[in-house]
């Protein structure tokens, strides 16, 4: 005890001689970003090699990302990229053997890595994060699993059930429901917008995965990314022992993304509440346009034009000024001041069309309505008045310690660089971030909010015990479309089932 008093009483002179002690020394000057290499090679096949050196730890993950995901499921089997990556897992030929899911397990867990495996709107990844002396038994499952796997029926099925109760779940949940349905309202009918059901699951069957897997797997639509303790040298001789003697296929090419993208094809209602009886809270969304990935593209039907690099920091920047820490704009108004829910975010998305900016947060349903407008009010404040200085600086330092941040593991190093290839971006851009960043002014923000986010272009979505809520959504929304959730179809153009219709999961 006595020695805990004396360095106490040592800490405080310190600080009394340094100043006022009762405010903590200010922050060190902010150091630059100082951006790995990303060192770039190429196979005979196609086949694209991404290493990025980061010695230090004897650590290394190995990220295949094949530019294959859910855009591109055909019309009526939403799912079918999903369960046919998922099912690579589950059996693959290892040399003259037939490994099942479970020697799969087995011998990612001899190497101290699991294997996963996870699809997205444009792009699918098989990922390990391994010690560096097993980096080549990782490379030989990875490339074992992508290259030869079995597609066994009866894990085919056992995928699809389980798919199908993982939407049974979410159907309950009304966070992940109000997410659906804004892609839903936004997207339409086109690509982005075909969500997977309990029936589009039904529909798929062994031959559709075997289908999808011939056409997709291949060199040429595939990037192997090594992130951790080796060089481009080590990199390139282990891409070709795994993978050089993997033929290009000769199947029709696959479609571009902006073949694959239709425009964005909304669904009739401009705002929507579904009732849920029963859940704990309301989820509220606001949903308004986001820039498109690639320029080039044609300007879309009652959308802004094709989007250009200084368009996506931008919005970067109002998404982040919107919804993105603790002191962001929606979160003070949502929880800080009105002590409404435990937290208000902002998200967006792009792809090759066109993109979706999201505000999301859960309330007690008779706050649903003020919570709405709220978010609402913020999102129309930053096309009216000029974001000030110190806000801005405070959100472009937030944005560039996220990205500093991703560097710190060899599984986030490899994510960031999937993620600026399987968006079409040079990863040659990631070096200037931080300066493009800083560029946007509040000039440029007021500007962007001002094209893209139109009062007449916003959208809500509310889902929560409406009985609950009372009258307030209602006379906010007088004329949103009111949906039972026991009556929802996402597939369906106006998200009811028709009379009769079976239940999902029945054909």
């Amino acid at each position: 005890m006595k020695r805990f008093t004396w360095l106490l009483a040592l800490s405080l002179c310190g600080f009394a001689q340094a100043g006022d002690f009762a405010w903590p020394p200010p922050p060190a000057p902010a150091q630059p970003l100082l951006m790995p290499a990303f060192a770039q090679a190429a196979l005979a096949n196609g086949m694209r090699l991404v290493v990025i050196e980061r010695r230090g730890l004897p650590l290394v993950t190995a990220l295949l990302s094949v530019q294959a995901g859910s855009l591109l499921d055909p019309p009526g089997k939403s799912g079918l990229a999903e369960l046919s990556f998922g099912v690579l897992g589950k059996g693959a030929r290892r040399g003259p053997i037939k490994a099942d899911a479970s020697a799969l397990a087995d011998a990612a867990d001899t190497l101290g890595s699991g294997l996963d495996i996870s699809t997205g709107a444009q792009a699918s990844r098989l990922v390990m994060t391994v010690m560096t002396p097993h980096l080549d038994g990782s490379l030989a499952l990875l490339a074992d699993v992508l290259r030869a796997p079995t597609l066994p029926e009866r894990e085919v099925a056992s995928s699809r059930l389980q798919l199908q109760q993982t939407l049974k779940l979410a159907a309950a949940d009304p966070a992940v429901l109000a997410h659906k349905l804004a892609w839903r309202l936004h997207w339409g009918d086109a690509p982005p917008g075909r969500l997977s059901t309990e029936r589009s699951l039904a529909r798929i069957r062994r031959d559709d995965v075997q289908a999808f897997c011939r056409q997709h797997l291949a060199p040429e639509q595939t990037t192997l990314i090594l992130a951790g303790d080796l060089d481009l040298a080590q990199g390139k001789r282990l891409a070709e022992r795994y993978f050089g003697g993997w033929r290009r296929t000769h199947a029709a090419p696959r479609q571009t993304r902006s073949e694959t993208l239709l425009d964005p094809q909304g669904l009739g209602a401009r705002n929507l509440l579904v009732d849920l009886p029963g859940s704990g809270q309301s989820a509220v969304l606001l949903l308004a346009p986001y820039p498109a990935l690639l320029p080039g593209l044609p300007g879309l039907p009652g959308l802004p034009g094709p989007a250009n690099r200084a368009d996506l920091h931008s919005g970067a920047l109002a998404t982040a000024i919107l919804g993105s820490g603790y002191s962001s704009r929606i979160n003070q108004q949502v929880r800080i001041k009105r002590g409404l829910s435990y937290g208000a975010y902002s998200s967006a998305e792009s792809l090759p069309a066109g993109g979706l900016l999201l505000l999301s947060s859960q309330t007690e349903h008779r706050n649903a309505a003020e919570v709405a407008q709220l978010l609402r009010n913020e999102l129309l404040r930053l096309s009216s008045e000029l974001v000030p200085a110190a806000e801005l600086l405070a959100r472009r330092n937030g944005l560039i310690g996220d990205l500093a941040r991703q560097m710190e593991t060899t599984q986030s190093l490899a994510a960031m660089a999937a993620e600026q290839i399987e968006s079409g971006q040079a990863l040659a851009d990631l070096a200037t971030y931080e300066a493009d960043i800083e560029r946007v002014s509040a000039e440029q923000i007021l500007a962007f909010a001002q094209r893209y986010w139109p009062p007449q272009g916003v959208r809500s979505v509310v889902v929560g015990d409406l009985g609950l809520a009372g009258d307030s959504l209602r006379l906010q929304f007088p004329h949103a479309a009111v949906i039972q959730a026991e009556n929802l179809d996402l597939s369906a153009g106006n998200l009811q089932r028709r009379p009769g219709q079976p239940a999902p999961g029945s054909e």
